[in-house]
């Protein structure tokens, strides 16, 4: 259950990719977790790694069971929010974007540097930093069940609405207007009864992008990260970013090992009951339209034959290489990890009920029970961190521990399955 595929679109002026790509769900856990952190409505599936929600008659492609919600007000709302966590997904993974911080309704200032509306309408969603171009990005988030355009040279409806809200604010420093990059992340659901083959995609026609020197990238890296800081620190029992990097927290923070590997399948999740009786799904691969279609012909023809190496869903040749994937890495599934982890984090329990800061010793013995009834599988839980010691002056990190009981980077959100781990404090605890 961990990887899932899709059809992939990669557009940026210079070059249109489509292949194939796989989505380590915990990427999305890890964007869903931030998104509760910073006030998102708390949606139950994802902390079962949407395993509520993923469809059980396809279990290599991104397809959701049934028709995802049995109201159109409830597919919408999950369309929206799902939009959301898989954006920051695709964003953070393949982009190496972090940092995502929102513009709220009108805009945000970070340091030195301000967001501001200048249109009526809708504006992106966030602002994020990307460190290896050392520039600011601003990013909007798309999803979609009905859309049939995804795969359209033009592309689909939605990142060209996607792009006019950038149009809707100017970027400043001080008094001086910069040129972030702007990237639209989009999804097209497929499910059960919909059928269709789901699709994700990263638009991004060219802008006068603004790069900073090191001196000048290391103010704003740190700048946004202490503003990313503050919108989580409230959540994690702390104030803000000074509160929450202060050096006495070493007092409640919580080392976590986790051992590498899959979840067995006796330790996943039974699915919910389903109201829904879902017809067999076939896939049309691309590549097969009539000539003349006003769809793009696939760069990666799929030959017949299915594996099940690492959960890929079919045999076909090597995805053509692109300018932001030249070794292809982020495209198909990794083997498990090698090496168990082992860190110290500042962390809040995530349940179904809401989000418990763990900092003191009532907290810690009510982590454990809830592990327990995480492992009963009576209630599903997750353990949220940031790592001890961050520091927000430093380059970000892609060095990425991901496997079967959670994800954790040295300078981000870290999230675990509780069931799966090991944890103790790493100073007492007051009660």
């Amino acid at each position: 259950m961990t990887y899932r595929w899709t059809t992939h679109r990669v557009f940026d002026g210079s070059f249109d990719y489509v292949g194939r790509a796989s989505l380590n769900m915990w990427w999305v856990a890890r964007a869903a977790a931030e998104e509760t952190l910073q006030g998102s409505p708390l949606a139950p599936a994802w902390l079962k790694l949407f395993r509520t929600h993923l469809s059980e008659n396809d279990k290599h492609w991104l397809v959701w069971r049934g028709d995802l919600a049995a109201s159109a007000e409830l597919r919408r709302a999950y369309s929206g929010l799902y939009g959301r966590f898989f954006a920051r997904a695709l964003l953070s993974e393949h982009l190496g974007l972090s940092n995502f911080t929102s513009l709220e309704r009108n805009g945000v200032t970070v340091g030195s540097v301000r967001v501001e509306r200048t249109k009526r309408g809708d504006i992106p969603d966030w602002i994020a930093w990307d460190d290896a171009n050392s520039r600011y990005v601003l990013c909007e988030a798309k999803g979609s069940l009905a859309s049939n355009d995804f795969l359209r040279p033009s592309g689909p409806q939605c990142a060209r609405d996607g792009k006019k809200q950038f149009s809707r604010v100017r970027t400043l420093e001080g008094t001086r207007v910069i040129h972030p990059a702007q990237w639209v992340a989009a999804t097209r659901w497929a499910t059960d009864d919909r059928g269709g083959d789901p699709v994700t995609l990263l638009w991004d026609p060219p802008v006068d992008e603004h790069s900073f020197g090191e001196e000048e990238a290391k103010i704003h890296r740190t700048a946004l990260t202490r503003a990313w800081l503050d919108s989580l620190a409230p959540a994690l029992g702390w104030k803000d970013a000074g509160d929450l990097l202060a050096k006495e927290r070493s007092q409640t923070a919580i080392t976590i090992r986790a051992e590498p590997g899959p979840i067995p399948d006796s330790e996943d999740w039974p699915p919910i009951e389903s109201r829904y009786t879902p017809a067999g799904r076939s896939i049309t691969p691309l590549g097969t339209q009539a000539p003349g279609s006003d769809f793009l012909l696939s760069v990666v023809p799929i030959a017949a034959g299915p594996t099940e190496r690492f959960g890929y869903p079919y045999d076909w040749p090597p995805l053509v290489p692109s300018p932001i994937y030249p070794n292809q890495d982020l495209l198909v599934p990794q083997p498990s990890q090698t090496y168990a982890h082992n860190g110290s984090y500042i962390t809040a329990m995530i349940t179904p009920f809401g989000i418990t800061p763990i900092r003191s010793q009532s907290d810690y013995e009510r982590l454990l029970r809830q592990q327990q009834a995480a492992r009963d599988l009576e209630e599903p839980a997750m353990l949220v961190g940031i790592p001890l010691g961050l520091d927000p002056s430093r380059r970000k990190d892609r060095n990425t521990w991901v496997d079967g009981a959670g994800i954790s980077s040295p300078d981000g959100l870290s999230v675990f399955d509780l069931r799966r781990i090991d944890t103790e404090p790493l100073e007492t605890l007051k009660s």
